[in-house]
């Protein structure tokens, strides 16, 4: 029975990839599925309301072992889903790692971005 339970709880560390999760905040028109990123270094003040971008959702990463928020495994995980939120860069937003007794494990957290859209004072509302 002991044998059992630690077959299951290295199954739980281990897992078969990493866990996706996606959170849109705002919503722009999709790019293709290979468009091009830019990865930029951005913080809470770049993201505010005079700043240069918006933030239009997360793509969340969480897998087991220590990893690497830049490796091409995760940006090809990335990619067609920041494109298809219509973002034109990525931040990482947060990256850890936690090591316990059973194994380790990682999160990432990538910022989906595009530029701040220029909206004239007393435009017109557009039709729904």
């Amino acid at each position: 029975m002991k044998a059992r339970w630690c077959v299951l709880a290295m199954g739980l560390v281990v897992g078969c990839g990493p866990a996706i999760s996606e959170t849109r905040m705002s919503f722009a028109p999709p790019r293709e599925a290979t468009c091009t990123l830019e990865f930029v270094q951005a913080g809470p003040e770049t993201m505010m309301m005079n700043g240069p971008w918006e933030l239009l959702g997360h793509v969340v990463l969480r897998e087991s072992g220590v990893t690497d928020p830049m490796a091409p495994r995760y940006r090809d995980i990335v990619r067609p889903r920041a494109c298809a939120m219509g973002g034109t860069a990525i931040a990482i937003m947060m990256s850890s790692s936690n090591q316990f007794a059973m194994g380790s494990g990682s999160g990432t957290i990538y910022g989906v971005l595009r530029p701040r859209p220029t909206v004239q004072v007393g435009a017109p509302p557009t039709a729904f």
